[in-house]
């Protein structure tokens, strides 16, 4: 594997990370080398709808209370509480397959009962959202592919679309897991697949954004972003927009034409968003951008709001913009341009956490199942001590933690 046709200009830390992995595609990786895969799971148990945060990391899948930050209690057929173990204590809801499986990614939901999850090493384990257990304790592999799996899998009707770190994008039929077909790539699909209208797009390391048939695998077109890529692309208003590691944004249409593109500082890793026609976007430096999407993506703004690298989607709450990046720190930033908010200290709203935040914000509104008198965010770090971290939207008041038992 040549690394450097990987890259476009590198910066250090994305070096270090794709270099990491890449040598890693070769073997099992080492635990905490990876990041934390979170989402949110809404499941059944008897009458009973609960809405967890689950999350993947290292060698297990864990359920959280999005309201407390307390583990899901583990249940049994009947939807009771598990006997609790020999100190009194109850049971959570935590999946660990045998032989010290890692994972990548967040599991993808089948129904309101089970979910499918894959391991770095390529095994996928159907799991009951209500009992911690697969009905295929060995896990199932991708007859034919040798590659693992840092990114997210993709769910319709009929398929699985699993996209691989070493090339190629694969379907599985949803029910068998047989692979029905195949799209090539010359190198590593490390973003989720964007499934939209029966056309799977997707980004690579070969410097290419892929266009394919859902159904078939049939590659309808290709387009050259000038570096690697890892975003899953943005689809808004019939177009799509994507960041390379040329230190490009992309505005394309959905024939594969580059509408427009504008420069960054740094690398692009995460996907953009789009809020009243404006896009926001972060890169490695630190730095973010909004840009017009009604004017031929015109910058609005640009600033350095981060020491660190920003990965992970911001988070827009009305007029404030909340990023989260490397550096272990969380930051509210104006919307209209790009400045910190200030907290009641006269000072940046700013929250520093212990370690690197690299997975996008969650949203935790009130609701059915989530008992909180208003939204919270929940930002998750590398460090299986303070694994996921709770706080208001309004003055970054810090709600709860949670960490690996």
């Amino acid at each position: 594997m040549n690394i450097r046709q990987f890259f476009a200009r590198p910066t250090l830390w994305g070096a270090l990370v794709l270099l990491s992995l890449a040598l890693a595609a070769c073997g099992p990786a080492p635990l905490g080398t990876g990041w934390p895969a979170v989402s949110l799971l809404k499941s059944t148990c008897g009458d009973e709808t609960i809405e967890s945060i689950v999350v993947a990391y290292n060698d297990r899948i864990v359920q959280v209370n999005p309201a407390d930050g307390t583990p899901i209690v583990l249940k049994d057929a009947k939807c009771e509480n598990r006997p609790p173990d020999d100190k009194g204590n109850l049971r959570a809801w935590d999946f660990r397959p045998t032989g010290g499986k890692q994972f990548y990614t967040t599991p993808v939901s089948l129904d309101n009962q089970d979910m499918l999850a894959i391991s770095y090493d390529q095994h996928i384990y159907k799991i009951d959202t209500t009992l911690a257990t697969a009905t295929n304790p060995e896990g199932r592999t991708i007859d034919g592919y040798s590659g693992h799996s840092v990114t997210d899998m993709v769910a319709d009707d009929k398929f699985i679309y699993v996209a691989l770190n070493a090339k190629d994008v694969v379907a599985l039929d949803r029910t068998t897991l047989d692979v029905k077909w195949k799209t090539a790539t010359e190198h590593g699909v490390w973003g989720k697949p964007l499934l939209v209208d029966n056309t799977l797009y997707f980004s690579s390391l070969d410097h290419f954004l892929y266009a394919v048939d859902a159904n078939t695998g049939t590659q309808k077109w290709k387009l050259d972003v000038q570096g690697a890529a890892t975003a899953t692309p943005l689809f808004a208003d019939g177009k799509l927009y994507v960041g390379s590691f040329a230190r490009q944004l992309f505005e394309i249409s959905l024939d594969g034409k580059i509408l427009n593109q504008k420069p960054t500082s740094d690398w692009i890793w995460g996907t953009p968003i789009i809020d009243n026609g404006i896009l926001y976007v972060g890169d490695l430096g630190g730095n973010l951008y909004a840009f017009d999407t009604a004017n031929n993506l015109q910058p609005v703004w640009s600033q350095k709001v981060a020491e660190g690298a920003i990965r992970a989607t911001p988070l827009i709450i009305g007029d404030v913009i909340i990023v989260g990046a490397r550096d272990q720190k969380l930051y509210w930033i104006k919307r209209a341009d790009g400045t910190s908010v200030m907290g009641a200290d006269g000072k940046p709203l700013v929250r520093e956490l212990t370690a690197p935040i690299l997975s996008d914000i969650l949203l935790i509104q009130p609701g059915d199942g989530v008992d909180i008198p208003k939204p919270y965010i929940v930002v998750s770090t590398t460090s299986t001590t303070q694994l996921l971290a709770a706080y208001t939207l309004d003055n970054g008041e810090a709600k709860w933690s949670y960490n690996f038992q």
